[in-house]
Order: C-alpha cells, then sequence, then structure tokens
C-alpha cells in the first residue's frame, strides 16, 4: 500500500541526539524540517527519572535490542548494545552523563582533514548547547541542554575524593571545566528531579512551528538517490510505503549503528557487502560501516564496611518506597542518581596529551556484576575503561530487509596495546582503593578479588565479564582523506544533497561519554547546512 508524498526542505532521519538538534535549529531559521522517528514519543515514566535507565536499557519498545556478534577476545559473548528507539534517542535512555572530551581529541580531528573541528572550533558549540547553573570558565548558561551537579553527593565520594589526592591525581570541582585529569563528580543532562533529553530539550520546544513534522512509528526503508542526489527517503508507517522528499537535503542523524545501516540499505557501502546481500549498487564506498569505536568497560566490585557508605539497601523495598516519596516531593535521593556518580581520569604512562583511562561510579553494587538487583551487603562498583582504543570494529548487513538488525562487530580488545591498558587501569583502580583516606570505609575487593594477581589474570576477567559503555562512534566518518565517506562539512562524497550528522561522524572517539559532543556537533552542522542553504 503506497500512501501519499510529502515535500520539506530537509529530512531528518532519526529524533535522537542530533536529530534534536538539527530539527530546532533548522526550523528556527524557516526552513520546513520532516524528522522521522522509528519510535514514539517519550511517555514511559522511567524515561524521566534519572534511575530509571536501569530499568529501559533492555525495554523492547524502547530500544532497538541490538546484540553484538560474538568474539573471542572478549569471551565469545554476544553483548547487549542497547540503542534508543524513542524521541530523544539513546539521550532518552543513557546515564545522563554530561562530560566533554580533551581538547586534543578535537585538535586531532582537525589534524586528521577535519578543517573547522578543532577545540577552539567546537568550544562555542559546546557552550552554545548547554545551560549550566554553575557557570564558569568556558561554560554556557543559556543553552537549550540542562546540565546540573548532582542532586545528592554521597558520602563515599568524599572519601574517593581525599583518597585520588592522596595517589597524587588533583580534585576538579568542574569536570568540564578547564581541567580533564583528576577527580570530579559527574554532571547530569537533569533539571531537578527529571531528566531532560535532547527531545526535551530541543524537539517539544520547537513543536509549536508549523513548519516543524515529525513523522513517528516510521521504519526508513532507504535513502531516494536520483541522477546523484539524494531526494528523499522511503518510509514505510502503519503497514504504508510512502516517499518524504526533500527539497534541499537529506540528513541521517540515526546514530553510529543506524546511519551506516541504512546508507548500506541504500545501496552506498562496501560493495562486496552490498552484493552479498543483492542490493544495487548506488556508490561504492568502502568506508560506510568501517572504524566502529567504543569504550569497553571492566567492572570491579568492593565491599565497605558500613551501609551508610552505599546505596544498595535504598533501592529494594520497603526502604525504596522512602526513596521515591524523597524524588516525588524534595527532588533529590537515589532516583535521581545515575550509573556514573563519579569520574577519575588519569595518565597510566608517560608522555601522554591526554588520559588514557577513565575510572566512574558510585555507591552501588550488583549480584554477579550485572545492572539492575543489588547486593545485600553494604557495596560499590568501579567501571575502568581505555579512553582512546586502538581496537576497530563494523557495522554490516546481515539482510536487506530495513527490519533486520545489522551484524554489529565492536572487536573490543583486540589490539595488544588496549589489553596492556585495561590492564593498567584495574591496577590504578587498586592503588586507589587501597589510600590511606579509605582504611575503615572500603573493608575488600570482591570482583574481581584478590587471588587476580597477576597481569594475565586481570585481563581475563576483562575479557570474560567487561561489556560496552554504550560509546559506538566513527562508522561513517568525516576526514580530509579519500577514504572518509564524509568532508569537513559532514556531506557524503560522491551523492550530492546527503548528510550524515551523528556520532558516526567522529574521525576517532572522544576520551569520554560522547552525547555533549554529538550535541555540539549538531550545532555546528546546523550552521553549515544554513550556510550552504543560502549559497
Amino acid at each position: 500500500m503506497r500512501g501519499m508524498d510529502q515535500i520539506f526542505d530537509h529530512v531528518i532521519v532519526g529524533a535522537g541526539s542530533a536529530g534534536c538538534v538539527l530539527a530546532n535549529r533548522l526550523s528556527a531559521g524557516g526552513a520546513s524540517v520532516a524528522v522521522i522517528e522509528a519510535g514514539g514519543r517519550d511517555r514511559h515514566p522511567y524515561i524521566h527519572i534519572p534511575a530509571g535507565y536501569a530499568r529501559i536499557l533492555d525495554h523492547p519498545r524502547l530500544t532497538w535490542g541490538f546484540r553484538t556478534e560474538p568474539d573471542a577476545a572478549t569471551g565469545g559473548r554476544a553483548l547487549d548494545y542497547p540503542r534508543g528507539r524513542v524521541w530523544g534517542g539513546s539521550s532518552s535512555i543513557n546515564g545522563l552523563g554530561h562530560v566533554r572530551g580533551h581538547p586534543s581529541d578535537y585538535d586531532l580531528w582537525a589534524q586528521k582533514g577535519c578543517t573547522g573541528w578543532g577545540w577552539e572550533d567546537l568550544l562555542p558549540y559546546f557552550m552554545r548547547h548547554e545551560s549550566f547553573a554553575g557557570g564558569g570558565e568556558g561554560r554556557g548558561t543559556d543553552g537549550p541542554q540542562r546540565v546540573e551537579h548532582l542532586a545528592e553527593r554521597p558520602e563515599l565520594l568524599d572519601h574517593f575524593a581525599r583518597a585520588a589526592e592522596a595517589i597524587g591525581l588533583p580534585v576538579n570541582a568542574d569536570m568540564n571545566g578547564p581541567r580533564r585529569d583528576g577527580f570530579a563528580t559527574f554532571q547530569q543532562t537533569r533539571r531537578g528531579q527529571r531528566r531532560v533529553s535532547a527531545a526535551r530539550a530541543y524537539l517539544v520546544p520547537a513543536l509549536s512551528r508549523p513548519n516543524l513534522s515529525v513523522i513517528d512509528q516510521a521504519l526508513v526503508l532507504r535513502v531516494v538517490v536520483e541522477q546523484g542526489r539524494a531526494t528523499g527517503v522511503l518510509i514505510r508507517q502503519g503497514g504504508a510505503e510512502r516517499l518524504v522528499r526533500a527539497r534541499f537535503g537529506v540528513v541521517l542523524s540515526a546514530g553510529a549503528i543506524g546511519s551506516p545501516h541504512l546508507l548500506q540499505l541504500s545501496g552506498i557501502g562496501p560493495g562486496e557487502v552490498l552484493a552479498a546481500q543483492g542490493i544495487a549498487p548506488v556508490l561504492d564506498a568502502p568506508g560506510v560501516g568501517r572504524n566502529l569505536q567504543d569504550h569497553y568497560i571492566a567492572r570491579l566490585s568492593f565491599r565497605l564496611t558500613d551501609h551508610r557508605f552505599s546505596a544498595n539497601r535504598r533501592i529494594v523495598w520497603p526502604r525504596l518506597a522512602w526513596e521515591v516519596l524523597r524524588w516525588a516531593t524534595t527532588g533529590k535521593g537515589v532516583l535521581t542518581w545515575s550509573p556514573g556518580m563519579m569520574s577519575l581520569f588519569a595518565r597510566t604512562q608517560d608522555g601522554l596529551e591526554a588520559p588514557d583511562i577513565q575510572i566512574n561510579g558510585g555507591p552501588l553494587s550488583w549480584q554477579d556484576g550485572r545492572i539492575g538487583v543489588p547486593e545485600s551487603e553494604p557495596g560499590f562498583t568501579l567501571g575502568v575503561w581505555q579512553c582512546r582504543p586502538q581496537s576497530r570494529g563494523s557495522v554490516t548487513l546481515k539482510s536487506p530487509r530495513a527490519e533486520d538488525s545489522p551484524a554489529i562487530a565492536p572487536r573490543f580488545l583486540t589490539e595488544r596495546a588496549d589489553e596492556d591498558c585495561v590492564v593498567r587501569g584495574m591496577r590504578l583502580a587498586r592503588r586507589w582503593m587501597a589510600a590511606d583516606p579509605l582504611r575503615g570505609v572500603v573493608a575488600h575487593e570482591v570482583r574481581p578479588g584478590p587471588a587476580a594477581d597477576t597481569a594475565d589474570a586481570l585481563l581475563a576477567f576483562a575479557k570474560a565479564t567487561g561489556g560496552t559503555v554504550y560509546h559506538p562512534s566513527c562508522t561513517v566518518r568525516m576526514g580530509g582523506d579519500p577514504g572518509a565517506p564524509l568532508d569537513a562539512r559532514l556531506r557524503l562524497r560522491g551523492i550530492d544533497g546527503l548528510r550524515v550528522v551523528d556520532a558516526s561522524v567522529f574521525p576517532d572517539i572522544p576520551v569520554c561519554n560522547i552525547n555533549a559532543t554529538v550535541l555540539s556537533v549538531a550545532e555546528k552542522a546546523a550552521d553549515l547546512i544554513a550556510e550552504d542553504m543560502r549559497g
């Protein structure tokens, strides 16, 4: 069944972080904009409760239900790979962490031919998107994206801060301030008691504009390319297929998994991948779906000496009832928490230009290390990840049907340098937890435990139990070299009128959580698109 075609100036695929930014900024300039989203509105209550992330990471309606391909380097396991399928995309299901990369991250982008993407170029866009009540050097205070310090600072974090100083690392009042190295508490995309996703920050406030349309519960089947130009997308909604046409251009903001997947479905990608699925080639673009980068996390857990340091008992009934009441009446308590309550950035080797390890966590510990069911005894969890992994993976079609998931192969820990780095990070975590200020607070290590006393044992634990931090990126990278699918204005080489704007455009992953960088990339992209439209 074929419905009537529609036409807009811009067609944006995906109402995630980048798509919401573009929808707001482009429609504010007077252009007609359609945003096409596979999911629905963000009505589920757990989306808006910060701690609700633990209940929706595998939600069958709010996520795509992706899993990775099993890999020998990570114990032959298929890992859950949550991606949001709802207004706000992954910003509606993530851990709320708002973290800027190290300035050298973006300067390295510029050095790879991404002209205009260095730190000084991007800083105004980091400031433009955020509204941080704390203010400070280089911080934005009147942007759409609300950012706040923790609503509640657990006592344990103060002990962690003193322990960081004891091992020679600084304590920073603002984790997004001039200095990244050292200890800091997390900042959250939150206003009071509620999450502020990109949908709430950017999309919902713009809905009253008559030139903005959101077409949700709609699956994009392919990008339509006519005479070398992207002219729209074919969608299926409610059993009917129709074209949504673009006068000026199509922008893919479907994320680091969705954007390369959709390009390949549209005949744009590695020729051998298209041929294997019987898809007629439109453009042989070998770089589409390659260069997948993500942060791999190994989680250590520790026993605490007293329940007052841990929230394990506070998140189960009957005490949870009190926490629900606190959240509803005061906007405080464990329901405002996120998985990362504090962070430690550190350099574990000499001569590095940026931290190579991030350690984060909070005063909760989980049975068997799986998020969701707390231990009955007091404990906490530390997650250790390598900031700049060298391992590279891919996103590849497994079927020519848009509703079928692609093959996601992150290839974690397939480079020796990554193996060595995760071991150094785990040893740093142990040294931190053994510092004098934590005597009488930290009782002992539970996972992996003292029996894991060699590099081989620590690496085996990381491979057998670790997983993603949910930061997929770099799969449709921009760059100055012909192997990069995108140029520095985020235009797809070889197809007119087609851009990609999301985490897939990164040349390399930043050292940290990626959502703040995605928002900044999208803010800059909106300017680039508006400039091109003006001619």
